[in-house]
């Protein structure tokens, strides 16, 4: 022994540090676990929906030089007045970039059918801006232009004047695919209407039924000749507000044959965007385990020419409106309209069609679609 002595060093209390990494550590794993999980969900529930690859328009080389021409003026006059308005703060006017057009297509051809006739078009315009969605019924037996036309296969195609009905079925023959029936419609409707779709969307007649099922039917307020109509079809209705399951409500928006209606697919069209506006309605009160069981069941039932990632986006823009959205019934396109019987088909048969005025009727969809110029007066 050296008699030397020597202090013990004192323990120090346990740190604090080293429990709480550990425990942030645990807490990001379990982040990162649930979101893993849920874009897995998500993404597994996206890949149940058929989706097809639709030919992509360039509608600003199909502008004509007049629009063009227009267009070049509008912007000049528009860069002008922000020229000697910069200092002051404009409030924020709708513009073509806050609209999204997405064409629903209802048709009524089972798996392997050809006759792939588009029943009922409605167009479904977001105002990612103002909040709105408007409804604008596609009238079926509008005669319109058959446009030239290269079908996903790389063959050419182009005819006279037919039923906007016919167009669907016509770009399905072209290959058997869904992705020429909405790539030739949606040519179509720029070339007649000035038109210009974003995404389309297809749902048969089986998908709609299953659809109203899943949300648990619409009311609807029923007139006197619907209901007396549903009746003569085997569906027990009443006249005023009234309860619709699947297969009523599909006969309703198929209706065109009640007393008044005398086959006129304008009291038709009307039907549909009252409906539409019903569903809309319905499904902005659905909770999140509504909508996950009613996806699980209906969207391997249902056609987009959207990739995930535009769904996603598409998403991400409407959720966030659902509460404030507001739901506008515009009317039917196309506008100032009026029928005639036709031969269209060259084999002596006189067809009841639609003919147009298209210089107003491109005016009020371009209006409608893109929130340009002004509506026509009267529509």
């Amino acid at each position: 022994m050296s008699g030397r002595y020597e202090k013990k060093k004192e323990k120090k209390p346990a740190g604090w540090k080293k429990p709480v990494l550990i425990v942030l550590l645990v807490l990001v794993v379990l982040i990162a676990a649930v979101v893993v999980g849920v874009t897995v969900y998500y993404n597994a529930m996206l890949n149940k929906i058929n989706k097809v690859e639709v030919p992509k328009i360039n509608y600003a080389a199909l502008a004509t030089e007049t629009t063009q021409a227009a267009d070049a003026e509008t912007t000049e006059a528009a860069t002008e007045e922000t020229t000697e308005t910069t200092e002051a703060t404009e409030p924020h006017v709708a513009s073509s970039a806050d609209y999204i057009n997405i064409l629903l297509v209802g048709q009524a051809a089972r798996e392997g059918e050809a006759e792939r006739f588009a029943d009922t078009m409605i167009l479904c315009t977001l105002n990612t801006y103002e909040k709105t969605i408007t409804l604008t019924s596609l009238l079926r037996d509008t005669l319109v232009q058959y446009p030239q036309y290269t079908d996903t296969a790389g063959k050419a195609h182009s005819g006279g004047k037919i039923k906007l009905t016919t167009i669907y079925h016509n770009g399905y023959i072209c290959t058997r695919t869904t992705a020429d029936a909405m790539g030739l419609m949606n040519l179509t409707l720029y070339k007649n209407f000035g038109i210009e779709v974003d995404y389309d969307v297809e749902v048969d007649f089986e998908a709609f039924v299953k659809i109203i099922d899943l949300i648990g039917g619409v009311n609807v307020d029923l007139t006197a000749a619907e209901a007396k109509y549903l009746n003569e079809q085997g569906f027990a209705a009443k006249e005023g507000r009234f309860h619709l399951d699947g297969g009523p409500a599909l006969c309703f928006a198929r209706m065109r044959h009640a007393d008044g209606d005398n086959d006129s697919d304008i009291i038709r069209t009307e039907r549909q965007r009252r409906f539409m506006a019903e569903v809309l309605h319905r499904l902005k009160k659905l909770s999140l385990s509504d909508v996950q069981n009613i996806a699980n069941e209906v969207l391997p039932m249902v056609t987009v020419s959207m990739s995930n990632s535009e769904i996603t986006d598409l998403l991400l823009k409407l959720i966030p409106m659902l509460p404030d959205l507001e739901i506008v019934q515009s009317g039917s396109c196309p506008a100032h309209f009026w029928g005639e019987m036709l031969d269209i088909y060259g084999d002596g048969v006189q067809h009841s069609v639609l003919k147009y005025d298209i210089n107003k009727t491109t005016q009020a969809m371009r209006y409608i679609t893109k929130g340009e110029g002004e509506l026509p007066e009267g529509y």
